[in-house]
């Protein structure tokens, strides 16, 4: 009973806002990664977030956060865009929302291979999901985790990124009808015109006779991510969708791309959004 209480009671004690400014005014050469939603990482069984590619002290670096459903952890890790050979030391952690601290305080040092693959390097483990809630780092569905390059010296103003996963965003429905689709090249691919869902352009994509294993055996449907819109971080997207086909006979909704139901030469598609992200990527001020 007592940890619920401090789950129903626990507030911050400024706007969640001004803390990233707080923040970001103090440690200049740091990047903080914002989770909203935090929660539907396991309802979506998602293992690992990364946030987009951000710059410290004139190299390139993601922040990846991964959460082990089974045993109930976080772990973070700060990876290299860039090749290198130097030895650095740096700092990956939670943040706490309750006061101006960040878990855990210690440098790292890194000795970079000169590897042309990206090279993660972190903390395995970092926190139990349990701790994050009752020690004040989770705290309305958001977490902040951060990474710093400390013995690293430079000028240039920190940034900030918030991740949230969103429910049946906007516009989750999308219909494609196709008419006189007899008319179409069975060997080619054919796509929809662009729609928006979430901050990603997409399509749907149909090959009538099939594609790669399933050629020349049944109809293939794809859902294509394209560009991006607002100038949106060029990040992986995860979005949990369903592609159907409707019967035109008896107006049933198939799960499964299949052909049916050409009586007038026309296939209707669907796609229907259960989830997607959206990110803000931001200088100094959210």
């Amino acid at each position: 009973m007592l940890g619920s209480c401090l789950l129903v009671n626990m507030s911050r004690p400024i706007p969640i806002e001004m803390m990233v400014q707080e923040f970001k005014k103090n440690h200049t050469n740091s990047h903080l990664f914002k989770i909203d939603n935090f929660s539907l990482l396991t309802k979506y069984e998602i293992d690992c977030i990364e946030s987009s590619v951000f710059d410290l002290c004139g190299r390139k670096w993601k922040i990846l956060v991964n959460y082990d459903e089974d045993e109930e952890h976080v772990s973070i890790f700060l990876e290299n865009q860039d090749p290198l050979d130097v030895e650095l030391e740096y700092q990956v952690y939670v943040v706490s929302q309750l006061k101006a601290v960040w878990y855990p305080k210690v440098n790292v040092k890194w000795d970079f291979s000169a590897s042309s693959k990206p090279i993660a390097k972190g903390i395995t483990n970092l926190m139990s999901l349990d701790d994050l809630k009752s020690k004040g780092f989770l705290i309305e569905d958001c977490c902040m985790f951060g990474a710093s390059l400390p013995d690293q010296k430079t000028e240039r103003p920190g940034t900030a990124e918030c991740f949230s996963l969103i429910e049946k965003p906007l516009n989750n429905k999308v219909t494609w009808m196709m008419t006189k689709f007899s008319s179409f090249d069975p060997e080619k691919a054919h796509q929809s015109n662009e729609f928006i869902v979430g901050n990603r352009k997409w399509r749907i994509e149909v090959h009538p006779r099939g594609h790669e294993e399933a050629k020349g055996e049944s109809c293939s449907v794809y859902l294509v991510g394209e560009g991006y819109i607002n100038n949106a971080p060029k990040t992986k997207t995860f979005a949990k969708s369903k592609l159907r086909v409707l019967d035109k006979l008896i107006g049933i909704i198939l799960r499964q791309p299949i052909l049916i139901g050409l009586m007038k030469n026309m296939m209707t598609l669907m796609v229907l959004w259960s989830s997607c992200h959206c990110r803000n990527f931001v200088n100094l001020i959210w």
